[in-house]
């Protein structure tokens, strides 16, 4: 191939052949491929220099205890393995080329088809994947995203797979839409890991899954949780903005339940800016839209009732340095779900501790941290150290350690 230095690997055209290696490419199997690599001569050394990854990262990708969920890394994996076109398809990446040099229509009909094959999808096996999701978002919401993150990224992966090879038509819209889901749910627990680039992409996947389904109630929900990787970055006024096109996406025909959380984010991002009056006003919209009966089965992605509005408001007040916000988070303390006892009471806390010390209270302020700091090293909430860090800095979480946000790597 022109241009391959020392540094690649050469894997021969037979190789990627023998039914071993397309089982491997079928169950994207990436240690498999790797130690493909490895009979071919190539070291951890060498791979790490064609993929890119880090020496360290391949081992733990090789022996396990690693898993690789990244689109980008996939892909970059396939192109230091020198993987060719027809590989490609069946490992469910496009070729790098519109038609593969020197191969005819029959070269690529065995591949395409296996993988047209396998994505024979139905409404059946679409609420399989639903119903895995809301198990995954249940188990979420008791332990935290640090026990789920690698598990939903292969939920995700699995699911894009079979969409790029499904057939147009309503299943595949509905397809798109359990993807959109998924992702946006993978995205948040990523960011919660205190992975704010690879939230960002998966929150670009659900995007471009929910434009797919032709879903506008899905399309808003995703774009709008995306603006918390803003608003995590210091980019509250690109926050607002890109909150106001969600809610925007479809006019006024979302559903109240739906209104009523996008108001109540945008009264987050206005407290974050500092704009008490606007953060009132937004809050007001919010509660005033809550259905009374606010859970739909329509809506699985939203758990929104008058106790989670309190705790918003009560968020939302406390950042302002708000005495009334006390008053809302004990109140919304006192009303949590068993559920929800993990990382939703560790926020709880952290902003009961802020609040306390906007009011000069700081036994109590330090009391609700160190409780809060108890409860995200126990979900492994990276995002949630990370807020403790930064609002109580001279008392911080981990016997004074400050915790740093960080990306997935290489």
């Amino acid at each position: 191939m022109p241009g391959r230095s020392w540094e690649d690997i050469d894997i021969p055209a037979w190789a990627w052949e023998r039914p071993q290696t397309r089982r491997l490419l079928r169950d994207r199997d990436v240690p498999g491929l790797l130690r493909l690599a490895q009979t071919h001569g190539a070291s951890q050394t060498r791979i790490a220099s064609a993929t890119g990854i880090a020496q360290g990262r391949v081992s733990e990708i090789l022996s396990g205890k690693r898993t690789v969920g990244s689109l980008q890394l996939i892909e970059r994996i396939a192109d230091g393995l020198g993987m060719p076109d027809h590989a490609r398809i069946v490992f469910g990446l496009a070729p790098r080329s519109p038609a593969v040099a020197g191969a005819t229509d029959s070269d690529l009909s065995g591949p395409l088809r296996e993988r047209l094959d396998i994505a024979s999808v139905d409404q059946a096996l679409i609420g399989l994947f639903e119903a895995q999701t809301q198990n995954l978002r249940l188990i979420d919401r008791k332990l935290g995203a640090h026990y789920l993150l690698a598990q939903s990224q292969a939920h995700v992966r699995q699911m894009h797979d079979l969409l790029r090879h499904s057939l147009p038509g309503p299943v595949r819209r509905g397809l798109a839409r359990a993807l959109a889901e998924a992702a946006s749910l993978t995205g948040w627990q990523a960011l919660d890991s205190g992975r704010a680039s690879t939230a960002w992409r998966y929150y670009e996947i659900a995007k471009a899954a929910a434009r797919e389904s032709d879903d506008a109630t899905v399309l808003a929900h995703v774009s709008a949780e995306q603006v918390y990787v803003l608003l995590d970055s210091g980019r509250e006024r690109e926050a607002l903005a890109a909150l106001r096109a969600a809610r925007n996406i479809s006019g006024t025909s979302l559903p109240a339940l739906l209104s009523s959380w996008l108001w109540a984010a945008e009264g987050e991002v206005h407290a974050a800016l500092g704009h008490e009056a606007e953060t009132q006003r937004a809050l007001e919209r919010a509660f005033s839209l809550l259905p009374p009966e606010p859970h739909d089965p329509s809506l699985p992605f939203l758990m929104l009732d008058h106790t989670h509005l309190l705790r918003w408001r009560g968020h939302c007040l406390a950042r302002l340095g708000h005495g009334k916000a006390i008053e809302d988070l004990t109140r919304a303390l006192d009303g949590i779900a068993p559920l929800e006892l993990g990382r939703a009471e560790a926020g709880l806390r952290t902003d009961l501790a802020l609040a306390y010390a906007a009011h000069g209270d700081t036994t109590q302020a330090h009391r609700q941290a160190r409780r809060a700091a108890e409860l995200s090293d126990k979900s492994g909430s990276v995002r949630q150290r990370t807020r403790l860090a930064r609002l109580l800095p001279q008392r911080t979480p981990s016997g004074g350690e400050n915790v740093e946000q960080g990306d997935e790597g290489a």
